[in-house]
């Protein structure tokens, strides 16, 4: 059957009229008796703290897991006032009596027009960069996200319309469920990318894509800049350098267009969004995983980079540079001695720029894919929205295979 006709069937047919729920109130339910799966839902920074010790042992057990994996990356959002705790959830799945997902969700506010339907997805703000579900990807675990969506549409805890898991990279948890078994319905739509960098291997490795005449302008920079001073790259990566490290890294942000004499969208300039990531680093700090990169320039920092070294991946989360010294590039300059930094570390093997910047596009990157996916409830409004996503996305697909020099996808 077509997919359209399918939505319009289920439409006809839909459920409506599900109870709101008391605050903190937990919601079980048996998903598959054969596999012996339940799930939990637990609720804001209450539900996190009950969740955190079995959590952590959890992230702990998946090969090459990221930072939003574990709870202390949750922990410094809902404590740094960027979000509404009540609209957080955390679904825990148990197999036999034993924790083995934690799917993170908010309710979130989206203006759609009329029929202002209620979405329910993964957590959403622009610091967090990028998400995953927390679980291991095994053959165990394939039919995770198939099994939270049939359990989202029949549990009476959490009220939505359309599931909406945005930002989520080709080698998450989350894509390898997604790609073993997609949720009826669902709509899977490629979003943007995330570039990183090969460093297990020696620095010509790492960017043998790079052009022979990005080659030369990095050395004429790095030659322009020591005519005038040394250069000097630092990594504080200890709890005793780390705070005077991030503020330094901090000045070197607002400094520039970033400022309250620009965009203002600096970290300082935004008190929530400086206590996320001041709590990012008593969280991380405490775990030997939070680093800062600067680059000097005598005795002035003059870029700087922040980051979490997490397993054997080096994520770079924020940057920032004096735009007094735009002429010399400092944040090329701090990218390249970054991923030489890298290289001859032997407990880094990738480094993740975690999106895909601009700045970075001419060292040539690898990317990885970053996916949005869209599953309706069982309700009118929820199926009605997906026709209407579907139809967007019909028009959209439509307008891009008129553009001229370009093939549709």
């Amino acid at each position: 059957m077509d997919l359209r006709a399918a939505v319009r069937d289920r439409v006809s047919t839909a459920i409506q009229g599900v109870a709101e729920p008391h605050p903190g109130e937990l919601a079980t339910a048996a998903v598959d008796a054969r596999d012996g799966l339940l799930l939990r839902a637990y609720q804001g920074p209450r539900g996190l703290l009950e969740l955190a010790p079995e959590w952590t042992t959890l992230a702990a057990s998946i090969p090459g897991a990221r930072f939003n994996h574990f709870p202390e990356w949750y922990q410094s959002y809902l404590t740094s006032g960027c979000c509404d705790p009540a609209r957080i959830w955390f679904i825990a799945a148990y197999r036999n009596q034993e924790l083995v997902a934690i799917f993170p969700l908010q309710n979130q506010t989206h203006s759609v027009s009329i029929l202002r339907p209620r979405f329910l997805g993964t957590i959403d703000h622009d610091e967090l960069q990028l998400s995953d579900f927390v679980f291991a990807p095994t053959a165990a675990n394939a039919n995770l996200l198939d099994e939270l969506t049939r359990w989202l549409r029949t549990q009476r805890v959490l009220r939505w319309d359309v599931l909406r898991l945005m930002k989520v990279p080709d080698d998450s948890s989350l894509a390898f469920a997604a790609r073993a078994r997609l949720p009826s319905m669902t709509v899977a739509t490629r979003y943007e990318a995330s570039a990183y960098f090969d460093t297990s291997g020696t620095y010509e490795q790492a960017t043998h894509a790079m052009t022979n005449k990005f080659r030369s302008n990095l050395r004429r920079r790095t030659r322009l800049a020591e005519n005038r001073a040394p250069l000097r790259f630092q990594c504080y990566r200890q709890q005793e350098e780390l705070n005077s490290a991030f503020n330094i890294f901090l000045e070197i942000e607002t400094s520039g267009w970033k400022g309250v004499t620009g965009s203002s969208s600096a970290i300082r300039c935004r008190p929530k969004v400086l206590a996320f990531y001041a709590e990012t680093v008593r969280e991380f700090s405490a775990r030997n995983e939070c680093i800062v990169n600067l680059l000097w320039h005598g005795e002035q920092a003059i870029a700087a980079q922040f980051g979490l070294h997490i397993g054997r991946t080096l994520h770079i989360l924020k940057v920032g540079y004096r735009d007094l010294n735009s002429l010399l590039a400092p944040g090329i300059l701090l990218q390249d001695r970054t991923i030489r930094h890298a290289c001859e570390d032997a407990s880094v093997d990738t480094l993740s720029m975690v999106n895909d910047p601009d700045w970075a596009l001419s060292f040539r990157p690898k990317t990885l894919d970053v996916w949005k996916y869209f599953a309706p409830n069982w309700n009118a409004r929820g199926l009605l929205a997906h026709l209407g996503i579907l139809l967007k996305r019909s028009v959209t697909a439509g307008a891009r295979s008129l553009r001229p020099g370009r093939r549709p996808r």
